[in-house]
């Protein structure tokens, strides 16, 4: 999944709501999250935007991770600040990010 995303940013494709067909799988984040689901199928953080941000939570250190979470409030907040196209919440959910989407680095990633 994130080779697919990867190819996206090297071909410059739209990234905010891109979407691929290969998911991640379900994790111990989908859960204390409180991520909607579809039956047993969680609708948001499986093969969108969000799911790389799941993703990272688990291969970078704390560290590296609280340094990108922290570039992206920016990269957001200030596209939101410039554009008013779109709402908070319509950015949010074209990305796959719940609301509390922020509360990812509250939790243990066991």
């Amino acid at each position: 999944m994130l080779v697919l995303f990867r190819n996206v940013c090297a071909h410059n494709e739209r990234l905010f709501s891109h979407k691929t067909y290969s998911e991640i799988p379900n994790t111990v984040l989908h859960k204390k999250l409180n991520i909607s689901q579809n039956g047993t199928q969680y609708i948001m953080g499986k093969k969108d935007l969000f799911a790389v941000v799941i993703a990272f939570r688990y291969l970078l250190s704390r560290e590296d991770f609280l340094i990108f979470k922290n570039e992206l409030v920016k990269v957001i907040d200030r596209y939101l600040r410039k554009s008013s196209r779109i709402s908070r919440g319509q950015l949010l959910d074209m990305m796959g990010f719940p609301e509390n989407w922020r509360r990812i680095t509250s939790y243990k990633k066991i």
